[in-house]
């Protein structure tokens, strides 16, 4: 389903609209899924590309929170690690377990200091030793019994079974186990079909402008098109991640819901480090007692984060420090093994939304989520704020806030997504089986699609199929009807949403300077632009600074 098209074909012909949510990150996302589920006519407006902030720049893990425990934040973490299940469970094309090495240097030394953080009486980081680290995984487990899904954690003081090099002043090493989300922003992309597909009364729109007017309607501008259309929802859910409280302004409220907090990631090129990870990811004191997480995606290396408090939800800029504070702790990891900036492939940085107030430390701020009511002072609409939330817990959080819309409109719930499969995973092992059995798609075609797409592979083929295909001369194993596929399907209006969102040659680390021009020239055929609009997208993506583009030849895939 083209879902910006049918989305702009929906609003014209006057579709009821009881709900509008601001935000197209996974948590607004979630709740336009949720409520086209259960037939509440909804809208979700986004001024930028849908999953383009935090939601963009996350960790690409489902995890339960480990750490969150020294907060005492319990429910959190249950709820967390549930999800994290369930998520393994309902969307296993874009998940699979992910096995967590936390080497540490002390066996007992740190336990004092762990006990004190946990019971409030300090804040001070110390080193975590395997005897807290341990309780913490036993009450972690715990936890998240319900829908269990992964191995129980475990310990060896072996050093004949540490990995290869491992830095010789670790004493102990500690498996545990999360997830991996492969590909985040596919996810959030097909919720957004699959909620169009579930209701005719549910539409999606990227890449607009929209103010109130005096009468308290929402007008709706789409600039690619030049059309306008006014709104008048009955109740508004603002999603907008860590720009809640400037959408709350621009709506005519006051409010100071959100703590915005950065967090950076980089990717890392470094074939010695990717080899040595063998799958793994490690979570290990930067020295201080701060933890650090890297672990290998498709021929690249994520490591991170940052947390660095901020004024403005705009400021996504990667210091330089944050760059080599990152570089020196992934370096002491491993004896034989050291990272410098030449090895960064790209930079990700996003603004959490966590809850306004809570410990002075944004390591120790509270990580749950809330919901927030408040009412327009015209039209007396209710303003449903989305506070906090991340990653794992987007479903949970979208079907509380669900609850409370169906609850203020009187209404009750007929669908519960807890259980039901993501459209990328409905039949998938059907699709896996009717793909590589069709005679016009060669078996490893076949293998990359599924991989892409789930179940959705058999749509992508179909289309690939339906005219004159070729493979892309930079990325050879991507063709050119599959990016227009994209671009059509995915409401891809510029050249950053396809490469940075559409696309995973980032985070594989194979975007050339060579592979910008060819994708470009693509987007500008297919939506109808000239050479100099073209020009002028390459030209903008080349620039960016979060993307570092080699002009190395595009590397084999190496899927970890």
């Amino acid at each position: 389903m083209n879902i910006r098209e049918e989305s702009l074909r929906r609003l014209a012909s006057g579709m009821p609209v009881d709900v509008l949510v601001i935000g197209g990150g996974v948590n607004g996302v979630a709740v336009l899924r949720d409520l086209a589920l259960n037939d509440v006519p909804a809208v979700l407006l986004d001024r930028a590309d849908f999953c383009k902030g935090a939601s963009g720049a996350s960790s690409r893990m489902a995890h339960g929170g480990l750490r969150y425990l020294e907060n005492r934040e319990f429910k959190l973490v249950a709820e967390s690690t549930r999800e994290r299940n369930l998520l393994l469970k309902y969307a296993p094309h874009v998940t699979s377990p992910l096995e967590i090495a936390v080497p540490l240097t002390n066996l007992l030394g740190g336990l004092t200091g762990s006990i004190r953080r946990f019971l409030g009486f300090s804040s001070k980081d110390t080193r975590l030793s395997a005897a807290a680290l341990q309780g913490a995984l036993f009450l972690y487990e715990l936890l998240g019994r319900v829908e269990k899904v992964l191995p129980s954690h475990d310990i060896t003081l072996s050093k004949s079974r540490f990995p290869a090099a491992l830095s010789s002043r670790y004493k102990a090493l500690i498996r545990y186990y999360d997830a991996r989300i492969c590909n985040p922003e596919a996810l959030v992309l097909e919720m957004l079909e699959g909620a169009l597909a579930s209701s005719r009364n549910a539409a999606c729109l990227n890449h607009i402008t929209w103010s109130q007017g005096i009468d308290g309607g929402i007008t709706v501008v789409d600039p690619a098109k030049g059309n306008a259309y006014t709104l008048r929802p009955k109740l508004i859910v603002n999603a907008a991640g860590a720009w809640v409280d400037a959408v709350n302004a621009d709506l005519g409220l006051s409010t100071a819901y959100i703590r915005p907090v950065k967090g950076a990631h980089l990717l890392l090129r470094h074939d010695a480090l990717f080899e040595r990870m063998a799958g793994r990811a490690f979570y290990f004191d930067d020295g201080t007692g701060r933890m650090v997480i890297s672990y290998p995606l498709d021929g690249t290396v994520l490591l991170g984060t940052t947390e660095i408090p901020v004024g403005d939800p705009d400021d996504n800029i990667v210091a330089p420090s944050e760059i080599e504070y990152l570089t020196q702790a992934i370096s002491r990891l491993f004896d034989d093994i050291t990272v410098t900036e030449d090895h960064i492939v790209a930079v990700t940085s996003g603004i959490r939304p966590l809850q306004a107030g809570g410990h002075e430390s944004a390591n120790r701020a509270n990580r749950d989520h809330l919901i927030a009511e408040d009412t327009l002072p015209r039209g007396g609409i209710s303003v449903l704020s989305l506070v906090g939330g991340k990653w794992t817990t987007f479903r949970a959080f979208s079907e509380q806030a669900t609850d409370r819309v169906l609850q203020r409109l009187s209404r009750h719930r007929k669908v519960d997504t807890r259980r039901r499969f993501y459209p990328g995973a409905d039949q998938l092992a059907a699709v896996r089986v009717r793909l590589k059995a069709r005679a016009d798609i060669p078996s490893d075609r076949a293998d990359v699609l599924v991989r892409r797409y789930g179940a959705l592979a058999g749509a992508v083929a179909d289309f690939c199929s339906g005219g004159t295909d070729a493979p892309l001369g930079s990325l050879p194993d991507h063709t050119r009807r599959e990016i227009v596929w994209l671009i059509e399907q995915r409401a891809a209006l510029f050249l950053d949403d396809l490469i940075l969102r559409r696309m995973q040659v980032v985070a594989e680390g194979r975007c050339t300077p060579a592979a910008v021009g060819e994708l470009g020239r693509i987007l500008a055929e297919t939506r109808g632009k000239d050479e100099e609009w073209m020009r002028a997208q390459v030209s903008f993506c080349l620039g960016l600074q979060t993307v570092i583009f080699a002009p190395a030849p595009a590397r084999e895939v190496r899927h970890a």
